[in-house]
């Protein structure tokens, strides 16, 4: 796009309000509407890309989403093709809608709407936009996030689907919540399993070295994470005199998530919306996997870095699991 081609304005709702040449949206930080698509391997890898120091803004950054500012008039999904095609030489990928993200600083005021492809074809850079770029894994994006340099709005756009558990970016926020937390990790990646021992062979551990992570309610703002091995269960009554009340109830599938930021089957400590108290059972020990915020994605810890890390109630609180249960 030239200096002096005509970019889509928008308001503070991000609806259109006009357009100016880019040199002026530039010069005068003007709110505009762009895209910004992530390009996602079939095994969940992400694309990232380094900008060439040509570009008028954030140049030699990193970036994990293609996209670029709208034309005057221009559709969000036809501007997000047309992008992936010139950057990284993608065509016909099917776009799927992430919603829309709000950015602005000093630099740049821009309302992004957000897409995502699954792509394993080839992938090149014909308009020279792009100097370089790989592939990497959803715990090797935050590292080079927080090194930089990397494009601003982009990693915002990432902070927003992981707190929002769009897809599978929730993970994004559990890694997170491990690296702040100094906590040395491994992750494993499976298919969908129809049991905790299939996911524990997946995972390459025991049952018993499989966590389950439960969410409890003491009341209606007062909650704990259990966590288990998954060949035991919880024994109430234990539960309920090491944490001193009369009364525990498990909260919905909805509240659980609306705690935690996770859905069921991808519960993990690490990266709860709200920081939670966490009951760690006595019989825990060696290495352990645990959800990784992505159903089929397993975050492997040391027993001991865990309760260094989260320092835990550490008490009695499981069974071994009833017959037919």
């Amino acid at each position: 796009m030239s200096a002096e081609e005509s970019v889509q304005l928008v308001d503070e709702a991000g609806e259109p309000a006009g357009s100016a040449p880019r040199s002026v949206m530039r010069a005068d930080n003007l709110p505009h509407a762009g895209t910004g698509v992530f390009v996602r391997r079939p095994d969940g890898a992400i694309y990232v890309h380094q900008r060439a120091r040509t570009k008028d803004w954030a140049p030699g950054h990193w970036d994990a989403a293609a996209g670029g500012v709208l034309r005057a008039g221009e559709d969000p999904a036809d501007n997000a093709r047309r992008e992936l095609e010139e950057e990284l030489g993608i065509a016909g990928a099917e776009l799927r809608g992430l919603g829309t993200h709000a950015y602005a600083d000093g630099t740049t005021r821009l309302f992004e709407h957000l897409f995502e492809v699954v792509w394993d074809g080839e992938i090149r850079w014909p308009d020279e936009e792009v100097v370089d770029g790989r592939w990497v894994l959803p715990e090797e994006l935050g590292p080079l996030v927080e090194t930089g340099p990397f494009v601003p709005d982009t990693a915002a756009a990432l902070e927003q689907l992981a707190a929002e558990g769009a897809g599978d970016y929730a993970q994004l926020r559990a890694f997170a919540g491990a690296r702040r937390a100094g906590l040395p990790f491994t992750v494993t990646r499976h298919g969908r399993v129809r049991s905790l021992e299939e996911a524990a062979a997946a995972r390459g551990v025991e049952p018993r070295q499989l966590l389950k992570t439960m969410v409890v309610r003491l009341s209606a703002d007062d909650h704990r994470l259990v966590l288990v091995p998954g060949d035991r269960e919880i024994a109430w009554p234990r539960l309920r005199s090491a944490l001193g009340v009369n009364r525990l109830t498990m909260p919905s599938a909805d509240e659980a998530r609306e705690v935690t930021g996770f859905v069921r089957g991808t519960i993990t400590p690490f990266g709860t919306r709200t920081p939670l108290p966490v009951v760690l059972d006595a019989s825990v020990s060696g290495p352990i996997s645990l959800g990784g915020g992505a159903h089929g994605v397993g975050i492997t810890v040391e027993r001991d870095d865990l309760v260094a890390a989260l320092d835990p109630l550490v008490v009695d609180v499981a069974e071994p699991v009833s017959p037919g249960s």
